[in-house]
């Protein structure tokens, strides 16, 4: 079984829960569309704290969530992981914009215009998917390969992260442009 690539279209980036509900509800019923929903719950994070948390709530695996109310519906990732989010994304949000076809550290990771389109590769590899989990690869624009991410179906046939560590980790920084008219 030969890798495939995929381009999946999430529209525009959610600016609130329904929004990000609606778009969930759309995408996350195939493990790429899941795959998709988180890379947009990462960006949501760096838009919108409150959001983002909601959104990365929806889009993790309920095994990997907690009780609280720094989440959704009672849920919340855990302490440690919204600390982790905060430091790896929080103050890079072009991490984020990274999984976003079209973006570049040339153009400082500005969303391209239109549809916005998020990346997937499925390696291809028999024990890396089943009926119920998947390990599918996220294109980054700013790394030179795609990164891994777990996913697992609930019982109601959404697919939600489980394992995403690499996808948090640093990217090639916006380039600068220094306007030098000395």
């Amino acid at each position: 079984m030969a890798h495939q690539e995929l381009e999946v279209e999430v529209g525009q980036i959610p600016s609130d829960v329904e929004g990000f509900l609606a778009l969930r509800d759309r995408l996350a019923t195939t493990a790429e569309g899941g795959a998709a929903v988180f890379a947009v719950a990462l960006v949501c994070l760096t838009r919108d704290e409150g959001l983002g948390r909601a959104a990365l709530t929806i889009a993790i695996d309920r095994s990997q969530l907690s009780q609280g109310d720094k989440g959704y519906k009672g849920f919340q990732p855990s302490n440690m992981e919204l600390q982790a989010f905060k430091e790896r994304i929080g103050g890079k949000p072009h991490v984020a914009l990274s999984y976003i076809a079209g973006t570049s550290p040339e153009a400082g990771y500005a969303l391209p215009a239109g549809v916005l389109k998020v990346r997937i590769r499925n390696q291809g590899m028999a024990h890396e998917r089943t009926e119920d989990t998947a390990k599918l690869f996220v294109h980054s624009t700013g790394a030179d390969s795609p990164r891994p991410l777990a996913l697992v179906k609930n019982n109601r046939g959404l697919w939600k992260a489980k394992g995403w560590s690499s996808l948090t980790v640093g990217v090639r920084p916006p380039v600068e442009v220094v306007d030098d008219d000395l």
